[in-house]
């Protein structure tokens, strides 16, 4: 006689293996973010987890089924791999472009700008402001531009007004934390109280060169809601990192939730470069894998998203099916895969986009949900068994 019972090996091993496939390829995604295009990312990104995770079931429904010596289905693995390849490509080229509207020309500055005490190792001869001076120096003299300092609170230097006031406030002293955060509720406030106005195309332009003193990952949600506040008035911050040092994941969170940009300064002498690719109109592209900008609100990104992932891990679960065609009962491969592929897709968007988790957990939860598979197979019982 025989009984049914799910195969442990396979579920323990291919939530193993989507969780190191989910480390690997986070490190190799943060390492290409900001420097290769969306569609290749997107696209290498899941291409690499198919073959990763079809590796791992593969081997681990070989060490626990030697009797199965039937070949694998290879045009139909070739096949399915070939659809992932254009799929990924296809649905990131979609969710980059659906609902895509043209930039409008940027009417205002405003330069929220870091004075803690590593500025004073980092630019101690106050080359960010040298650097504001040659941004502003082709503008109109009617364009208006205003300047906050903040490094453990925050205050306004410069009032909005035209070029032809000329000025960036007073002279800076480079001391105490970086209360990013601090800086951003202090401009809301501001904004709230009248005492600073902005128009609906005015551009923040963000300069720090470390990690926040005031966030930690329980004030993530926060700071999300925050940042909506301003993509609801229209205001988009573009940010700029400098040195090595820098709060990556924080400024990049802040540019890809408002529709700006961040950009990455290694030195001082690189830094009037930065200030103008910060400056310019375009906005963040729209990555399937990121953070998505509040602008871009509404069900139909957040429905486009995780059907789109679970059209993609579909794909994954269609190979392991083919993998695991030799070893009998595949219905519970597939059931379980899909049903892995649609948590994921809704894990991914939620989890981002509405509870302001960290991106890299996401991703991580991702690659587990879709290699999560489970395998049923008959087990021969020994009459002694019995």
């Amino acid at each position: 006689m025989s009984r049914s019972r799910f195969s442990i090996k396979m579920l323990i091993g291919s939530i193993l293996a989507g969780f190191i496939y989910g480390l690997i390829g986070e490190y190799v995604y943060q390492n290409i973010e900001r420097t290769v295009s969306p569609v290749v990312i997107t696209t290498v990104y899941f291409a690499a987890m198919y073959l990763f995770v079809g590796f791992a079931v593969y081997m681990l429904g070989k060490l626990g089924h030697y009797y199965a010596d039937s070949s694998v289905n290879r045009r139909q693995w070739a096949a399915a791999f070939v659809l992932m390849l254009l799929l990924a490509a296809l649905f990131q080229v979609i969710y980059g472009r659906i609902g895509t509207k043209t930039s409008e020309q940027v009417s205002s500055y405003l330069f929220v700008i870091d004075n803690s005490g590593s500025m004073g190792k980092t630019d101690p001869n106050g080359m960010r402001y040298e650097a504001i001076q040659t941004l502003l120096e082709h503008k109109d003299p009617d364009f208006c531009y205003g300047i906050y300092h903040f490094s453990d609170s925050a205050q306004m230097v410069r009032n909005m007004g035209p070029v032809s006031e000329g000025g960036v406030g007073r002279e800076p002293v480079n001391q105490g934390g970086t209360a990013v955060i601090h800086a951003l509720d202090t401009i809301l406030h501001d904004l709230d109280e009248s005492t600073l106005q902005l128009d609906n195309h005015c551009r923040m332009i963000l300069l720090s060169d470390g990690y926040a003193t005031d966030l930690d990952e329980t004030s993530r949600y926060d700071c999300i809601r925050k940042l909506e506040q301003f993509a609801d008035r229209g205001i988009s911050i573009s940010t700029v990192g400098m040195t090595g040092d820098v709060d990556t994941q924080l400024l990049m969170l802040i540019a890809d939730k408002t529709g700006g940009a961040y950009v990455s300064v290694r030195n001082v002498e690189q830094l009037e470069q930065g200030m103008r690719q910060a400056a310019q109109t375009q906005e963040g592209s729209r990555n399937l894998l990121g953070y998505r900008s509040e602008k871009d609100t509404g069900i139909l990104f957040s429905a486009v998203r995780i059907i789109f992932i679970i059209c993609l891990g579909i794909l994954v679960a269609v190979e392991k099916t083919v993998l695991c065609e030799r070893f009998l009962n595949t219905n519970s491969v597939l059931v379980s895969s899909v049903i892995g592929s649609a948590l994921a897709g809704i894990c991914l968007e939620a989890g981002m986009n509405t509870f302001g988790l960290h991106p890299s957990v996401m991703r991580i939860a991702l690659c587990i949900l879709i290699a999560f598979t489970l395998l049923h197979e008959d087990v021969v019982m020994a009459a002694d068994d019995m």
